[in-house]
């Protein structure tokens, strides 16, 4: 088992194990793998579509920091993520890297998935894991499945308008 202070300069992604939490939300997009990843990689627009994330900014390479503000619930919070996987078209990965890392380990992993009819399919997951990732799920799982819906709504919208 993995604690969440172990090798903390890792930059590859962690499966879900047996004191994981995982969230995910999965949507159809009527847009190009380019375009829906030209929004989803735009951290600087992130304000005038996503309304759990209102900002974004960083460097979005391997070991590249970026920094959130993420509304959960009625608070807006700021947070500070390690980039771990790029794949352009395909993947985007970051973990949490603040304070909060020291307890629990949180991942978010974003995927599309070309289809056979010239649709995407949207995966996102949140991956929570350690001895704590219950409690973080108790405390914090409804805010985090919510963010998670909205977000995925609002980039399927923005994506497909920009069509």
């Amino acid at each position: 088992m993995r604690l969440p202070g172990d090798d903390d300069t890792a930059l590859e992604p962690r499966t879900a194990g047996k004191w994981s939490v995982l969230f995910q939300e999965q949507t159809v997009i009527a847009a190009s793998p380019a375009k829906i990843w030209s929004v989803l990689t735009d951290l600087s627009t992130y304000a005038e579509w996503n309304p759990w994330i209102p900002s974004a900014e960083g460097v979005l390479e391997p070991g590249g920091i970026v920094w959130c503000d993420v509304v959960l619930g009625e608070k807006k919070q700021r947070f500070k993520h390690v980039v771990l996987t790029v794949e352009p078209e395909t993947r985007l990965c970051w973990r949490d890297a603040g304070w909060n890392s020291a307890f629990v380990y949180g991942q978010r992993n974003r995927s599309l998935q070309p289809q056979p009819d010239g649709t995407v399919l949207f995966t996102q997951e949140i991956l929570i894991d350690g001895l704590l990732s219950k409690i973080a799920s108790l405390t914090h799982g409804s805010s985090l499945r919510t963010g998670l819906r909205l977000e995925t709504a609002a980039l399927k919208q923005r994506a497909e308008a920009r069509r």
